[in-house]
């Protein structure tokens, strides 16, 4: 039974090249939820410690959060690579191909964990540099992040096992896990803090075994999925560590970092133009950014998409199926933004309502607000090429579109601002979200003579 299961899956995987819209919501749909989940959680734990009626743990929790997230999310290629490397074994109709990529990422992903442990306290002390509070608030952070490091195995390895099943267009999986991390996390914060009477190393405990749980759940899944490829399979060790295929998942991840990197750079940059206009305009620039961030979310959807149908277009050797892929997610992407960027428009008094009571900083940021309401149309092609290239592993190309348009955004960014005050700031974001998407697209014809037939 488990073999006719296997040939079954194989046969569709091979005979499965129709792109359609609902085939490409189907996988952008749970990614969409899923990512909803995220400020889910960070909004109930800010709620959770901001009624312990001391503002030093919220703040303490802010900052550490913040430094949490820069130290792990910068090894967020070992989704992206987990994902298009994936798509591609599955493309190319090679299920231990397959198997062996998420083997691959999870050592990877478990390793680098293991050495964020190991190194913890220099890392941590680092990590604080960035940032200035109150001594007991750093000191707050600290345990939060001594704590919170003992799940960095677990936590990385959910980013490998997120892409692998996104590759394969189980992004239904990658939902499942975030569901249940974030559900129970909030069970776990709200019985530590309010049920034990701890504070910030109560919000910690909760991810870190919450992230446990999830990472159980992914293997779990990821055991059944790779039953149904190969029930027989065992580790391969030859395989696991052909070199080949090492040097195509590092060169990967190497360019993804950089490319990271230089996002994350070019964002903070614009954080810190803004600062210097004043706390009002920091106020509401940070208001715009949410929306950034809610637009995104959506966004990301078709992104995911793209690289999973691509990369098995890309594995299969079709150039139609992959011509189909890149269009049908583009022309999704667009009709997202259009429809994202109207209810921006239409909720705008609400909206920035629901993010402060301030009235200087409302009417401040209904000055700029339309930067960031049709922030989804600027950014979608962007958007939607990044998931092209990394499904294509054409990192190498997507790290120097981005080194381009970083580079053209840091020369003029300071300007801009200058010139044009706050305007300028949003218009040099502009400027650099359209770079990156003309960057990429000029090279697009790189990933159609990919997927042509040897």
């Amino acid at each position: 039974m488990l073999a006719q299961r296997r040939v079954e899956i194989l046969q569709s995987t091979e005979a499965s090249r129709a792109v359609t819209y609902r085939r490409v919501s189907a996988i952008a749909l749970p990614v969409v939820l899923s990512n909803a989940l995220v400020p889910l959680q960070g909004v109930i734990d800010t709620a959770i410690i901001g009624n312990l009626g001391d503002a030093i743990f919220l703040a303490a929790v802010a900052m550490a959060a913040g430094a949490a997230g820069l130290i792990l999310n910068v090894f967020n290629f070992l989704q992206f690579g987990a994902g298009a490397l994936g798509a591609q074994a599955l493309g190319a109709n090679d299920p231990r191909r397959v198997i062996n990529v998420l083997a691959r990422a999870l050592i990877i992903a478990v390793g680098i964990g293991v050495l964020l442990i190991l190194l913890q306290v220099p890392i941590i002390g680092g990590a604080m540099l960035i940032f200035e509070g109150s001594p007991e608030a750093e000191s707050l952070a600290a345990t939060y992040l001594h704590i919170r490091l003992w799940g960095a195995p677990a936590e990385l390895a959910i980013f490998a096992l997120s892409g692998w099943f996104s590759g394969q267009e189980l992004t239904r999986r990658l939902f499942e896990i975030q569901a249940v991390t974030v559900s129970l996390n909030i069970v776990l914060n709200v019985f530590f803090v309010l049920g034990l009477g701890m504070d910030v190393d109560g919000v910690a405990l909760g991810t870190v075994i919450a992230s446990y749980v999830g990472f159980g759940l992914g293997l779990w899944r990821a055991r059944a999925r790779m039953r149904d490829l190969i029930p027989e399979w065992r580790p391969e060790r030859a395989r696991l560590l052909n070199r080949s295929e090492l040097l195509m998942l590092m060169r990967l991840n190497r360019d993804i970092f950089i490319r990271t990197m230089l996002l994350a750079g070019a964002f903070t940059c614009a954080t810190r133009l803004g600062s210097m206009q004043g706390d009002i305009i920091l106020a509401a620039n940070g208001i715009i950014f949410q929306i950034l961030h809610l637009a995104s979310y959506g966004l990301d959807g078709f992104a995911i998409s793209a690289e999973a149908l691509v990369g098995q277009a890309v594995g299969a050797r079709d150039r139609a199926f992959l011509r189909r892929a890149v269009i049908i997610n583009l022309v999704s992407g667009l009709m997202l933004s259009i429809a994202m960027a109207g209810l921006f428009i239409l909720i705008q008094t609400p909206l920035i309502a629901f993010f402060t009571n301030v009235a200087e900083v409302r009417d401040v940021t209904a000055t700029y607000y339309f930067w960031g309401a049709l922030f989804p149309l600027v950014a979608m092609l962007a958007y939607v090429l990044d998931g092209i290239f990394v499904g294509a592993t054409q990192g190498a190309r997507m790290r120097n579109a981005m080194i381009v348009s970083a580079g053209l955004y840091f020369a003029c960014s300071g300007a801009m601002a200058d010139i044009w005050g706050n305007h300028g700031i949003w218009g040099a974001v502009w400027f650099f979200l359209v770079l990156r998407g003309v960057t990429l697209g000029v090279q697009y014809p790189a990933v159609e003579r990919q997927a042509d037939p040897r």
